[in-house]
């Protein structure tokens, strides 16, 4: 079979432009030059933009309760442990929780156990039977990792650190109890577009396994990092967490609801969300003008203090700009004479022209 007189098997397409840009599209309802040179936006037009957000899909919370006691938890910088949860570091110690009037968690990790688990017990996600758009979501051995505030009576801070405790632990472990704290949760959450998925072993084999992504509070300038704490030989991973992510997510809050010379009770509410990126269309009324710090000293005027003490640089956005011209765009003004405060002596010495 001849093919056809092109040069190439190159199949060419073309997007349209929007249409509805006041000007690619003036008032007498004309085709503007505009459109044969791609001025005007494919998508959006000057005051209704696309924007892709993270939109929550379905949402499940659920409360446990641990009670801690201070005999159960390991100061790894005082002194060497192969322990990973239930540890004090970071500058905390057990007399800071012995003492203390109050304290004051954030929740600023959770390893929910899916990849790399040390035995039997690991988390889990499955498709439901008969409903592929339902997720079972199955929890087990999660490690929580607190920021935590020692407060004295007066509520001033005396003593801050960090302290990782097991939830969900097996019928064996410390805090273990069937109403507040049991072996493993379960609940179904609606994931219509997919899961997100981590390696099984990051160091082994390439298999990926659905997980959870937290949205905590460590940032890392780049990806993984290893921790460890003080001198000893725990080491632990805490990858940055700060960001929003498609699939399954989860946040968490904590706080101590019980506590004694000997032990604390510690209530976490899980909120577990399906999270997926979505392209909307929003009205706006322009560019926001963030505020500017400005000195406080005055000094002599010249070119680059008057930048320095004028408004901020603006993007040059174009056509999609609807308010005010940009900064980086618009032409110098010409500022006007300022009227004279010298006084005239009447001498031919005196330069003053006004």
């Amino acid at each position: 079979m001849s093919k056809c007189g092109c040069q190439n098997d190159v199949k060419f397409f073309a997007k349209p432009n929007a249409g509805v840009c006041d000007i690619c599209h003036p008032a007498e309802n004309k085709l503007s030059p505009l459109e044969t040179i791609a001025t005007c936006p494919p998508i959006g037009e000057p005051r209704l933009l696309t924007l892709i957000a993270p939109v929550v899909f379905d949402e499940s919370g659920i409360n446990l309760c641990r009670v801690v006691c201070l005999n159960e938890l390991k100061d790894v910088c005082q002194s060497e442990t192969h322990k990973t949860t239930d540890i004090l570091f970071g500058g905390l110690s057990k007399k800071d929780l012995e003492c203390a009037c109050n304290i004051q968690l954030q929740v600023i990790d959770i390893d929910f156990n899916f990849v790399d688990p040390v035995d039997g017990r690991f988390s889990e996600i499955r498709p439901t039977k008969g409903n592929p758009n339902l997720s079972r979501i199955t929890l087990k051995d999660i490690d929580v990792t607190f920021a935590v505030t020692v407060l004295d009576a007066c509520c001033k801070v005396v003593a801050q650190g960090m302290m990782t405790v097991r939830y969900l632990g097996d019928e064996c472990e410390c805090g273990f109890d069937p109403c507040t704290n049991p072996a493993a949760v379960t609940f179904d959450l609606y994931t219509p577009y997919g899961l997100s998925f981590a390696p099984e072993n990051p160091c082994g084999c390439n298999k990926l396994v659905p997980t959870i992504n937290y949205m905590g509070f460590v940032s890392g300038q780049s990806g993984k990092k290893e921790k460890c704490y003080h001198d000893s030989k725990v080491c632990v991973d805490f990858d940055a967490n700060n960001s929003v992510q498609q699939g399954i997510s989860a946040q968490a809050l904590a706080k101590v609801v019980a506590q004694d010379e000997n032990c604390f009770a510690i209530g976490l509410t899980l909120y577990i969300k399906s999270v997926y990126f979505v392209q909307y269309k929003f009205q706006h009324a322009g560019l926001t003008i963030p505020p500017k710090l400005s000195p406080i000293a005055e000094e002599e005027d010249n070119s680059c203090l008057e930048f320095v003490c004028g408004d901020l640089l603006e993007p040059s956005i174009q056509p999609l700009e609807v308010g005010t011209d940009s900064k980086t765009i618009r032409p110098v003004d010409v500022c006007p004479p300022k009227p004279c405060s010298c006084n005239k002596c009447g001498c031919n010495k005196c330069k003053c022209k006004c």
